[in-house]
């Protein structure tokens, strides 16, 4: 879920972490219900798969918990959180790349089991290739940029633009033409209009 609440004023964000760092698991959730969707939307927007996503997560509040006592601004804490985590995110990217030159073998790992018949299993294997395959063309950004709005499409662009780096103004336009070099390449790969659509 992409909510991202407003911190009241420093002192409570203040207070809310030095409870955080003395063990107080409140206080804890709090900071992680607050902070929760920042962190993965980032992840996600840089992760192929849900389960590489899960792992930054995990990886970037584990950093949290170890450097907690060591933040000095506290309403700096979203950015410090959506930097660490696009950080691990290239992190396990680069590790994906050393075990699978192509990259690719994850981009699928989403797709729901269906017990459906063996012509639907086909077609939609075939489909899923071609998606892929097409989505593998756009540059890495358009990638990126249409992950988070995949898996959370009730962002505002505000929120999409933190986890990205990119200028509020510029989400919609760059989303339209990320949509259409997307539906080009899966028209051009053959797929059905409908479906590219």
């Amino acid at each position: 879920m992409w909510v991202v609440h407003e911190i009241g004023d420093a002192g409570e964000m203040t207070t809310l972490l030095a409870r955080a760092s003395a063990g107080d698991d409140r206080a804890w959730r709090e900071l992680v219900d607050r902070h929760g969707g920042l962190v993965w939307g980032t992840a996600r927007a840089y992760s192929a798969n849900r389960v590489d996503a899960e792992d930054v997560c995990q990886a970037t509040w584990l950093l949290l918990t170890e450097n907690l006592g060591r933040v000095r601004e506290p309403n700096a804490l979203p950015g410090w959180l959506v930097t660490t985590a696009r950080r691990e995110a290239l992190r396990v990217i680069k590790a994906r790349r050393r075990e699978s030159p192509a990259a690719m073998d994850h981009l699928l790992a989403d797709m729901p089991d269906g017990s459906e018949g063996p012509e639907s299993t086909v077609m939609r294997t075939v489909a899923a290739g071609r998606l892929g395959q097409a989505f593998a063309e756009l540059s890495q950004r358009c990638q990126q940029l249409l992950r988070v709005v995949a898996v959370a499409p009730e962002a505002s662009y505000a929120q999409v633009g933190a986890a990205l780096g990119m200028a509020r103004g510029s989400i919609g336009p760059k989303k339209s033409r990320c949509l259409t070099a997307l539906r080009n390449s899966m028209t051009a790969l053959g797929m059905p209009e409908e479906a590219a659509g």
